[in-house]
């Protein structure tokens, strides 16, 4: 390590416009995945975080929910079969609605369940839903200036109350609505809390009628979903191959110009094993330093973006990034170790004093 610090500050112009590269790599990898989590959360955020292990859709409808139609009863044969905990109904109506009867109309995914079932969120202002004349509403409405005893009105007759908001709940880019649905005949999913030890028994007693899919399978359902999410992972893979080819080229380079360096040291008595360790150290100290820097820089930028703008960046995935950037680094730098094993004392001392 002492011999890699002593070479950074010698060499400052050199490593830092390597660091610099390495920060604005690094910058990019942050903020596509703060975008690829924040619209993944706004397009499917209802889903993800429904309190359920399993949903029971119809074949088919191809894993789209809203094209599944299942009878009501089926909810109740769902809830009496062993192993199931607990069943909830779900309907989903992607919705217009028109606010306090004005022409202010706000495009919204209408959830329809029971409203003492354990798919109704928690309330993170105002009260639960007390009547079937009520509603609970995502928080990103305020936005729009809807607020607490507002009316939402989905057609003629069908009017209700706001009774509160409730947090990160979004369903194909909008706004989620829950209502309590009473006994309607027809409803899109069943909702299942089981143990993963009781799912097959539970898909062997329903049969073919239906399927029981994760919340994850669900996910590839909602229209667009596994098209956006695909196209910015495969952005970030990139971002990753870049920043290890870049590297692998700088240090690559850097090693070359050394050669003769490390051929005195080894003449000098310096194992090859030490010399390795002066490379790794630089590759992962100056990692560590960007990978900083960037995370600062992009909790700036995320300060700086609108509100309504959908990114979503939790300290365990900056976590798991930093830790993949520093892995890349590494395996990326591992191209130069080639050169400082396979360096020949007696070669290096006579090329130098040409």
């Amino acid at each position: 390590m002492f011999l890699a610090i002593r070479e950074l500050l010698y060499a400052k112009f050199r490593y830092v416009l390597i660091g610099l590269i390495m920060v604005l790599i690094t910058l990019l990898i942050f903020i596509i995945s703060g975008l690829a989590q924040g619209l993944s959360a706004d397009n499917a955020s209802a889903i993800q975080d429904l309190k359920a292990d399993y949903i029971l859709i119809d074949p088919d409808a191809e894993l789209e929910m809203t094209k599944s139609f299942i009878p009501h009863e089926a909810h109740e044969e769902v809830a009496e079969i062993d192993g199931v905990k607990e069943a909830a109904p779900l309907s989903i109506r992607m919705m217009n609605a028109a606010v306090n009867n004005t022409e202010q109309n706000e495009d919204v995914a209408l959830f329809v369940t029971e409203a003492d079932g354990m798919l109704m969120p928690s309330v993170s202002e105002g009260e639960k839903i007390e009547s079937q004349n009520e509603v609970i509403v995502d928080d990103s409405l305020k936005r729009e200036g809807v607020k607490i005893g507002d009316t939402l009105e989905f057609g003629e007759n069908s009017v209700f109350t706001i009774a509160g908001f409730t947090e990160n709940q979004r369903y194909s880019h909008t706004s989620v609505v829950y209502m309590d649905g009473g006994e309607s005949e027809n409803i899109n999913a069943v909702t299942i809390q089981a143990d993963e030890a009781n799912i097959d028994e539970i898909r062997n007693k329903l049969g073919s009628t239906y399927d029981v899919v994760t919340k994850d399978e669900a996910l590839q359902g909602i229209p667009s979903y596994s098209q956006e999410q695909g196209s910015l992972n495969m952005m970030i893979i990139f971002m990753f191959v870049i920043a290890a080819f870049v590297l692998a080229a700088f240090f690559y380079v850097i090693t070359l110009q050394k050669r003769d360096q490390f051929g005195v040291l080894k003449a000098l008595g310096a194992k090859t094993s030490y010399l390795l360790k002066n490379l790794v150290s630089q590759v992962v100290l100056i990692s560590f330093v960007c990978i900083v820097a960037a995370i600062g820089l992009t909790l700036g930028v995320e300060a700086l973006l609108p509100e309504d703008m959908p990114f979503l960046l939790t300290a365990d995935e900056m976590l798991q990034t930093s830790i993949l950037i520093l892995i890349v680094s590494i395996i990326g730098a591992l191209v130069s170790l080639f050169q400082v094993v396979k360096i020949d004392p007696v070669e290096a001392i006579e090329g130098a004093g040409k």
